[in-house]
This record gives structure tokens, C-alpha cells and sequence, in this order.
């Protein structure tokens, strides 16, 4: 057996195993000689700086393909004993936000769904689950035969790669396809989905392969990649759009929680997260799945229409309630202008026969006879007082008044005796 393959043997990961495969392979065209010269050399890790330099610079490589092909020939030396010292500066494990793959969203997929068969529907659920490839080819059958169980059912999964729990659920929508998918796979099957090969599973690449055909089939415009990651990037990025907090959205994909969190969050309820979620990452998009979202969306429009309305009609109380003010200060000035125009007709310098003709052509109604007596009585008694001096002053007003109670006393009197 080679180093090669003794370093190999101990990696359980296939992808990883590959991946550092390929990095040493890399290292050795360039350094022209086979890596095993480097184990315990005092040079190793001046070789390796140099590989990484060569692969950013020369090679014009990503800093995140830079970095996973220099960690292959960087394990492979620790592994027989080699110290390996890397200066910080270089920041070789410095992982850049990758712009390659392709945005998922939840209406491709509900597109891949609708031209999707039973197995591929069911490898579209667990899509939506947002597992890492790993993790979703090597479910077993056991965790998933709970048909008889109310959705959403508790599903903990172990994520092989940090060592973590999946705290997620089967939703009402997998379950059913579940009910249809599980007769169709062999009892004995250990796996939810088994590979060609009698007790094996799926492959990785043919989880991505599947996306990718389906896609295809969808004429899902790609901008970039497409690849199982791209299923788990979908499902937290709709937590962060659904205002589901971080450590729910780290809970439910398995991701690490820092111990000093972890704690606190032991027995965290993810029930009505996963319900939210999930109401959006559907395969089959119903006007049924968006009634709730419609309901609230109505709901916020009359109560905003309602708070428009109550507001004009404040407005509007106000503006009525002037006017109803305005009117009775008009009315009651017209009627004191009416009373002014009548007295004027009344007692002016005209015939009885002017006096009706102002009367219809104004309008103006003619005073009662007890009015009239009344009005005749005071401008009489103004008469008598203003001869001396042709004017009244404050003391003839008083003496007016006087003078005009005593003659309504009097005609009270005549009034009762029926004199008048």
C-alpha cells in the first residue's frame, strides 16, 4: 500500500476523499517530483506557500478553489508527522462568498416538481429540508415510515460533517408523498433512497445530477452552478426572509451552535418555525397554501381604509358642526336684519298701501297686531324724550325703559279686565 493510499483510507468523507486527492495530484505537477519527499522536510512548508502562490497568481484560481486544493497536500504531510507553519498574512483558509451558483427559488423548484416523478418528487422534499448532500443520500427508511403520526412529525437526523442533530420535521405535503413512495422501495431497503447496487445508497453526484435534469426539463434559466448546495442555501435564506431568528434556522440545518448558546437553547421548540417555513418552501403551489398570506394582506387593507375613514370623519363631524354654527349665528342675524327692514317698513313715512307693496316685493312679514301695538308704544315714549334735545342720552334710555314697562303693566291690566 502507498502513503497515498494509507492517507486516503482514513478520510470516510468520498467527496473529501476526492477533493484532497485531487489537490496532491496538482501539487506534484508542480513541484515536478512526488509529495512523499516533503514528509518531515524542513522545506515543507516553504513548498507549500509556494503551491498556494503559484495556483492564486500563475494559475489565476478562486481563493476558495486556492484553499481546498492546498488543504489536500497540507493533510496528507501532517499525517505522517510533518509540521506545517503557514504565516497568517497569506490567508490561505480564508473562504471568499461564492458567486458561482445558481440563486435557487422556491418557484423553480415548485417547477422541477410539476415534471418530476414519485422518487424525484421525494428527493425534492428532502431538498427542501435543506441537508447537506451527505447527510440527505445516506437517510434511512426507519426515520421516515411514521404515516400514522399528525404532521408535522419530529425528525432528528445526525450531520455526520460538525457532528450535529437535524431538529426538523416532515411536513403534512412529504408525508403524503411518503404514503405513495415507501410501497414502492423494498422493506429490507435500509435507505430512503437506495443506489443501484443491492444495500447501498444514493450517490452525491446523483442527487446533483437529478437537479440538474430536472431543471433542465423546467427551463430553469441558470445563472451559475446548480448543485444540492444551492437547495440548502434556498431553505436558510427563506428563514432570514420569513424573520425566523438564527439559531431556529442553525437548528433545523444541522448547523453548529456555539456551546456557550447551545445551552440556553436545549429543548428549543422549532414546530411553528418549521410551520412558517414551510408554508412558503412547497413543491405544489396552491391558492390554498397562500390563503393565509392573502387573509392577512386583506385584513391590513381594511383596517388601513377603516383608520382613513375614521379620520375624514372626524373632519367631516367638525366641518358640520362649524356650518351647523355658521347657519344659527345666519339665521340669527337675518332675523334681526328682517326685524329691522319690518320695523323700518313698519313705521316709515309710507301709506298702508306702499307698505304691502314692500312687504311682497322683500318678502317681509308683516308684525302682529299686539307686536305692532307694542313697537308703537316705545317709539312714542322715544318720540316724547328726544323733543328737547333731538337725541336720547343715557339717562333718557333709562327713563325709556321705564316708562315702556309701565305702560306693558298697564295694557296687562286693560289685557286681564278685557278692556282690550
Amino acid at each position: 500500500m502507498t502513503e497515498l493510499e494509507d492517507f486516503l483510507e482514513t478520510i470516510p468523507s468520498k467527496n473529501t476523499k476526492r477533493s484532497y486527492k485531487n489537490g496532491i495530484k496538482r501539487m506534484e505537477e508542480f513541484l515536478g517530483y512526488s509529495l512523499t519527499k516533503l514528509i518531515k522536510s524542513p522545506e515543507a512548508s516553504k513548498q507549500i506557500t509556494k503551491f498556494y502562490s503559484w495556483l492564486k497568481n500563475e494559475r489565476r484560481y478562486s481563493q476558495n478553489t486556492c484553499r481546498n486544493l492546498v488543504n489536500g497536500p497540507v493533510q496528507f504531510l501532517k499525517y505522517f508527522g510533518t509540521e506545517i507553519k503557514l504565516r497568517k498574512s497569506l490567508g490561505i483558509y480564508r473562504s471568499e462568498f461564492c458567486l458561482s451558483d445558481h440563486l435557487l427559488t422556491i418557484d423553480e423548484v415548485q417547477r422541477m416538481a410539476s415534471l418530476a416523478n414519485l422518487r424525484e418528487q421525494v428527493i425534492l422534499e428532502v431538498l427542501l429540508l435543506g441537508l447537506r448532500v451527505s447527510d440527505a443520500s445516506r437517510l434511512e427508511r426507519k426515520d421516515f415510515d411514521r404515516l400514522n403520526e399528525d404532521p408535522p412529525v419530529p425528525l432528528r437526523i445526525y450531520a455526520k460533517k460538525e457532528g450535529t442533530i437535524y431538529r426538523t420535521y416532515i411536513s403534512a405535503e412529504f408525508q403524503e408523498l411518503l404514503r405513495l413512495y415507501l410501497p414502492t422501495i423494498e422493506k429490507e431497503t435500509k435507505y430512503l433512497l437506495p443506489g443501484k447496487r443491492k444495500g447501498s445508497h444514493i450517490d452525491n453526484d446523483i442527487l446533483n445530477l437529478t437537479l440538474q435534469q430536472l431543471a433542465e426539463k423546467a427551463q430553469v434559466k441558470l445563472n451559475g452552478n446548480l448543485r444540492w448546495h444551492t437547495g440548502r442555501k434556498l431553505v436558510l435564506r427563506s428563514c432570514a426572509e420569513l424573520g425566523i431568528n438564527q439559531w431556529s434556522a442553525k437548528a433545523l440545518t444541522g448547523k453548529s451552535i456555539s456551546k456557550d448558546m447551545a445551552t440556553y437553547l436545549e429543548g428549543l421548540d422549532l414546530k411553528k418555525d418549521f410551520l412558517k417555513l414551510h408554508s412558503v418552501l412547497k413543491l405544489k403551489h396552491t391558492k390554498e397554501s397562500n390563503r393565509v398570506g392573502d387573509v392577512e394582506k386583506t385584513v391590513d387593507m381594511l383596517k388601513e381604509t377603516l383608520t382613513t375613514l375614521e379620520k375624514e370623519n372626524m373632519v367631516l363631524k367638525t366641518r358640520i358642526d362649524n356650518l351647523q354654527s355658521n347657519t344659527m349665528n345666519l339665521e340669527d342675524r337675518l332675523n334681526d336684519i328682517g326685524d329691522f327692514v319690518a320695523h323700518k317698513v313698519e313705521f316709515g313715512p309710507y301709506t298702508e298701501a306702499e307698505k304691502e307693496a314692500v312687504r311682497r316685493k322683500f318678502n317681509i312679514r308683516e308684525f302682529p297686531e299686539e307686536k305692532r301695538q307694542l313697537m308703537h308704544d316705545y317709539n312714542e315714549i322715544a318720540m316724547d324724550l328726544q323733543k328737547a334735545k333731538g337725541y336720547l342720552d343715557e339717562k333718557d334710555m333709562v327713563e325709556l325703559k321705564k316708562r315702556f314697562k309701565a305702560r306693558l303693566k298697564k295694557r296687562e291690566k286693560a289685557k286681564k279686565k278685557g278692556n282690550i
